[in-house]
């Protein structure tokens, strides 16, 4: 076993606790660490695995708090995207695909604050919209979960019931995203096995993250989230153009 795998355990930790503060922002951790691993092609079907195990476990820390119609009608109209973007990973260039994740992550930031400055109020079109263009990137790209929340946060949606409610979406997505990668023969059965492993340790990571997020302020985890998504999409840029 190679150095670089005894990190794997404690990213798979980390993005656990990151992705529980705020919906999203874990699978950028383990995209980073990951992709000089196993590649980008390799990457993002193992975190489909990751993201199911993460989501489920958080499906259950924040039971009580979801919205179930909302997260149904969310996950119906991401479904038919996630084919399609599973066949636009299977058929881009490695360099290409790494320059549209950077340029996704470093959209997520602008597009996130213009949501929030407008403070306008959605109802199910957005909801339905925000789901079928979630599908659609979520099928060819990892680290996409700051579309679901600004999505929900746009419909209104806070706190424990926007992480409960996101966590439902998360763990239909990562399901489907998982099977239609096994279909397509981008996910080996020895990549589920790694995926797994990582999987269990997102149950003492969002557990931390609960705990988290009843003391730790709003703005200073926006500017946190902010931070990593930033960094994580200039590093995918310069990767795409220097390497």
């Amino acid at each position: 076993m190679s150095v670089e795998w005894l990190i794997v355990p404690f990213a798979a930790f980390f993005a656990a606790v990151i992705s529980g503060l705020g919906g999203f922002g874990g699978a950028l951790i383990l995209v980073i660490i990951l992709t000089p691993i196993v590649g980008v092609k390799a990457v993002i079907p193992i975190i489909s695995v990751f993201a199911t195990c993460n989501n489920l476990s958080r499906v259950f820390i924040y039971r009580k708090h979801i919205i179930w119609r909302t997260a149904l009608q969310f996950t119906m109209a991401s479904l038919p995207g996630v084919y399609f973007g599973a066949k636009l990973l299977e058929w881009l260039p490695e360099r290409v695909l790494v320059f549209i994740l950077g340029l996704i992550l470093l959209f997520a930031i602008p597009l996130g604050r213009y949501l929030k400055r407008r403070k306008f109020e959605s109802g199910i079109k957005t909801i339905i919209g925000f789901g079928a263009i979630y599908g659609l990137v979520s099928g060819a790209a990892a680290g996409t979960g700051m579309l679901v929340i600004a999505g929900l946060n746009s419909a209104g949606l806070r706190g424990s019931i926007l992480l409960g409610t996101d966590a439902l979406i998360g763990f239909f997505n990562g399901a489907t995203r998982a099977g239609v990668y096994s279909f397509l023969g981008l996910l080996s059965p020895t990549m589920i096995g790694y995926a797994l492993l990582m999987g269990l340790l997102t149950i003492p990571g969002n557990w931390v993250a609960s705990l988290i997020v009843k003391k730790m302020g709003d703005n200073l985890h926006s500017k946190l989230i902010e931070f990593l998504i930033a960094a994580g999409g200039i590093w995918f840029i310069y990767k795409s153009v220097f390497n």
